[in-house]
């Protein structure tokens, strides 16, 4: 009988996800893979998995786990309200539990995305060289899907050792810095006069209800451009953020299309894409350009 950790209450919306598939965008299959990348890294350190080690990425609701042997988690991401056995626990730090005992998020208090860490990580079947869901096109995670009531996922039994020397990364991981969400121009940006980048910039957007593990719509002032908004479809990357007709824009995330045809007046910085990614809807978000673009005309 393998280690096992069984869904009790399974929230509105969890998934198994690791950093995600590489090298498959040329046939159209998303990287996928968690979104909140720094904070996912984090709890492998410190539990001394490998980088890669898949986890679950925890959404919406609250819910419980029952883990059926002793093992050590490591909980990060979103904040939330943490109980083992009833027993409020710390995020960030390794935490042993017992056979039996359970883990109950009560409630996402800020971000979006908590994500629970095991040592050893999930060992759920590789697809594509990854673990990760791909909701779209049922792969990957636990038969392609989103967790529910009585799964039971196997836990990996291989691990290093944790890393001591984390604690600073792990503060500032803790603390969203609230500032604006650093971009470099887009393929499209051309397209845009100073007027529209001055209302792109100048602009605090709200995170809709309308965005998912697909991509992020915003809600604010629209933006208006030069060209078509119906474009060649060409190649496009996550956090690269398009402007459709009707001016407000949509941001490309991990499980989003790897083509697009609408112009893109920029791209979110690598460095800031978790923070952007925690973002729940209703968040506000405001973006700067950094030092370094590229401008295809």
């Amino acid at each position: 009988m393998r280690d096992v950790i069984t869904v009790i209450a399974a929230p509105p919306f969890a998934t198994i996800q690791d950093l995600g598939r590489i090298g498959f965008r040329d046939s159209g299959v998303p990287v996928s893979g968690l979104m909140d990348r720094e904070s996912g890294l984090l709890l492998n350190a410190t539990l001394g998995n490998d980088p890669s080690a898949a986890m679950i990425e925890w959404a919406v609701g609250g819910g419980a786990l029952r883990f059926d042997c002793a093992t050590e988690i490591a909980v990060g991401g979103a904040e939330a309200i943490l109980r083992i056995n009833g027993v409020k626990a710390d995020p960030w730090l390794p935490i042993v539990v017992a056979s039996g005992d359970e883990l109950r998020i009560d409630r996402i208090v800020r971000g979006r995305f908590v994500l629970i860490a095991v040592r050893g990580g999930i060992d759920v079947p590789v697809v594509l060289g990854s673990r990760s869901t791909l909701l779209s096109a049922g792969i990957g995670g636990l038969d392609g899907r989103r967790l529910r009531n009585g799964d039971q996922l196997p836990i990996g039994d291989h691990a290093g050792t944790p890393y001591d020397n984390i604690e600073f990364e792990k503060r500032a991981a803790r603390t969203n810095s609230g500032g604006p969400v650093t971009v470099m121009r887009g393929p499209q940006a051309s397209l845009f006069d100073d007027a529209a980048w001055a209302t792109f910039l100048n602009t605090e957007y709200l995170v809709s209800l309308a965005s998912d593990r697909s991509g992020y719509r915003l809600d604010g002032n629209a933006i208006s451009h030069s060209g078509s908004a119906a474009l060649p479809s060409e190649p496009a990357c996550v956090g690269a953020i398009q402007i459709p007709d009707g001016g407000t824009p949509i941001v490309i995330m991990n499980d989003g299309p790897t083509v697009g045809g609408y112009p893109k007046i920029a791209v979110i910085r690598d460095s800031c894409l978790s923070r952007f990614a925690q973002m729940a809807p209703g968040y506000p978000v405001r973006f700067a350009v950094g030092s370094s673009n590229f401008d295809i005309a």
